[in-house]
């Protein structure tokens, strides 16, 4: 489902009779300087709610860039549709004197489709304006005004979301009839709103200072989580002509079976059919699910399609089935309608998808959070979820694109928040086994079997689809060996206990012993090095690790028969509150072997436990690259 627009819009012209002194750089506190690509001035988002399918939007600001980082805090872009419609829109471009350099209009943005190399069709178009202004700093003033024919999206106000941004001055109000209900999401304020009867209109007002810039420090919660935000959605409302009342996540998900997800379930007879020969001979519901899911993979194939009702809508099963294509909720709407058939219970579910986990909001009912639709399967006591998009992916997978987060799951009682598939550090699991000779020159050939198992089954599974010369360039940058070569490539998925994807590489590489006089430089750990990580001093944000991983690598090198089998062996123990670290060397039956084991564990940690993870992460790095210095005979 399309994610909507939502425009950090810095920023407004006030009226040619500004006072020019008002935006000299000068004038921005010295505080508001440090760390700050650019500085809002001030900015005022205002909402008019006239009616539940009536809203205005102006938005009034100025925004100083202070260098080429914070030019894309001046661009703006506004996009419309059959529900949203661009009044009037103009700005002003000003030297750091605050004098101005140029104004500009409507005439001057551009106008394009918002259609991306992956969508089809959309409803939804855009217009942009970019300055290109070399010279820093410089200060650009927008205003514009936007009228909405639906009530059910207002943007959020979220102040201080970008750290590289300072703000003097930021605002946000709603403007509403007395008796129009407003459910209102505050979080992280420093200070209260206030509410005040306006003319006919009751005023909801929030107002944020002096914001100064902060440092971006890695292993951070998500700015969602601790930025500032104020969200706000009328309990009555409208949204494509269809009128609704929304109050929690259970009356949202039945006002979705109504308006969005009604009737679109019927496929033709002659699929019917075919989902009953498919699952004849198949007695549990988990394998005919398994045997529609990839029916529904091998016929259908993903294209974005941003129409319907805000791009909200699925189009039809049987289009999807005449088609074989559709986007998300197409796709899930017809691998429910596939199990329909076979009554199997399923539930459409929205979710916010990406690497980084975010939840749905389980006290907040809105339509922002979820940009993505991905399928429940409620088995007794084996809740499977679907990626209905991919190809690909194997039955019951879900990467990290969606895994261990919050989602609406839409019933035919309405909505619930459920949890998708929590995959542990333990469970994360990365185990590599090497078995190599070393020749006299230093050329190691050998074997390297890797098991690819919870969120790192992804790490290497796009491989497989890929002819020989392609998967060759992908593990050359996978493997950073100098000089290595792949003689054979072999994977397989392994769905027993887990499902794990197997790689088995036959490799070879020249010079991996490098010669040094009288005496052979070996790296034994060389399949999988980490790196260290930032030391911040005054760390201010907890420590946050939203996915962990277990990395295990077992090598063995037989080495050459003119080598003196002797080293000092290493023997190292390292461990911090949110994670461990293993590494041996040792020379046993004319092999060097190594056995390294890396354990990242998730979770939240006090920022001053920062210090000793960065110590531990640096003196990793340090033993990842241990080496010796083998003697000739």
């Amino acid at each position: 489902m399309i994610k909507k627009l939502i425009l950090f819009s810095s920023l407004i012209l006030m009226g040619s009779n500004l006072a020019i002194a008002q935006y000299e750089v000068s004038n921005i506190p010295k505080e508001l300087l440090s760390r700050a690509s650019a500085t809002v001035r001030d900015e005022q988002r205002t909402f008019n709610i006239i009616s539940p399918s009536e809203m205005v939007e102006t938005v009034r600001s100025v925004i100083t860039v202070h260098n080429n980082s914070g030019d894309d805090y001046a661009n703006m872009t506004l996009g419309y549709d059959k529900s949203k419609q661009i009044k009037s829109v103009k700005g002003e471009i000003l030297d750091e004197d605050g004098k101005s350099i140029k104004k500009f209009g409507i005439k001057d943005f551009k106008d394009y489709s918002a259609s991306s190399e992956g969508t089809m069709f959309t409803n939804t178009r855009l217009k942009s304006y970019s300055p290109y202004i070399s010279s820093y700093p410089y200060t650009i003033i927008y205003e514009y005004e936007v009228r909405h024919n639906q009530t059910l999206f207002i943007s959020s106000w979220r102040p201080d979301f970008y750290g590289d941004l300072s703000v003097q001055k930021s605002s946000y109000e709603i403007l509403a009839a007395p008796d129009n209900k407003l459910r209102i999401l505050k979080k992280n304020l420093l200070k209260d709103g206030k509410e005040e009867i306006k003319g006919k209109q009751k005023s909801y007002y929030w107002e944020i200072e002096n914001i100064k810039a902060v440092r971006s420090e890695q292993f951070s919660p998500n700015r969602h989580e601790t930025g500032m935000r104020v969200f706000v959605v009328p309990e009555n409302f409208e949204y494509y002509k269809h009128q609704g009342k929304v109050n929690d996540w259970n009356s949202f998900g039945e006002w979705l079976n109504t308006a969005l997800l009604k009737d679109k379930r019927e496929l033709p007879p002659t699929t019917v059919a075919k989902v009953k020969e498919l699952c004849k001979d198949l007695t549990t519901d988990r394998e005919k699910a398994k045997a529609l899911y990839e029916y529904l993979q091998k016929k259908t194939r993903y294209i974005s399609i941003q129409i319907g009702i805000g791009g909200q809508e699925p189009f039809p099963a049987k289009d999807v089935d005449r088609l074989g294509y559709g986007d998300c909720k197409a796709l899930v709407n017809y691998m429910q309608a596939l199990l329909d058939v076979e009554n199997i219970p399923s539930y459409y579910c929205i979710v916010e998808a990406g690497n980084r986990k975010m939840d749905v909001d389980p006290e907040f009912a809105n339509l922002v959070d979820g940009n993505h639709i991905i399928l429940c399967l409620p088995f007794e006591n084996d809740t499977t979820w679907l990626e209905c998009t991919s190809q690909d992916l194997p039955f019951g997978y879900l990467g990290d694109f969606t895994d261990d987060r919050l989602v609406l799951a839409v019933t035919e009682d309405g909505g619930k928040i459920m949890r998708t598939e929590v995959y542990s550090y333990d469970q994360n699991l990365q185990h590599r086994k090497g078995t190599f000779k070393m020749d006299k020159d230093g050329k190691i050939t050998g074997n390297i079997r890797t098991e690819f198992s919870g969120a790192q089954f992804e790490n290497h599974f796009y491989n497989m689809k890929e002819i020989k010369d392609e998967q060759t360039k992908r593990l050359k940058r996978q493997y950073d060996v100098n000089r290595i070569q792949f003689n054979t490539v072999k994977y397989t998925i392994e769905e027993n206990d887990k499902l794990a994807l197997i790689e088995d590489l036959n490799i070879e590489a020249d010079n991996f012993g490098i010669k040094n006089n009288d005496n052979f430089t070996v790296y034994p750990n060389f399949l999988n090095r980490s790196s260290a990580i930032p030391d911040y001093r005054n760390r201010a944000n907890i420590v946050k690790i939203t996915r962990g991983y277990t990395d295990i690598d077992e090598t063995e090198i037989q080495l050459p028969d003119n080598i003196l089998p002797v080293i000092v062996p290493a023997n190292k123990k390292l461990e911090v509150p949110m994670a461990s670290y293993e590494f041996t060397v040792k020379i046993k039956d004319g092999k060097m072997v190594c056995y390294r084991k890396l354990q990242i564990k998730e979770g939240s940690y006090p920022a001053s436990s920062y210090a000793d993870f960065s110590k531990f992460m640096l003196d990793v790095s340090l033993m990842d690259g241990t080496k010796y210095n083998l003697a000739f005979k």
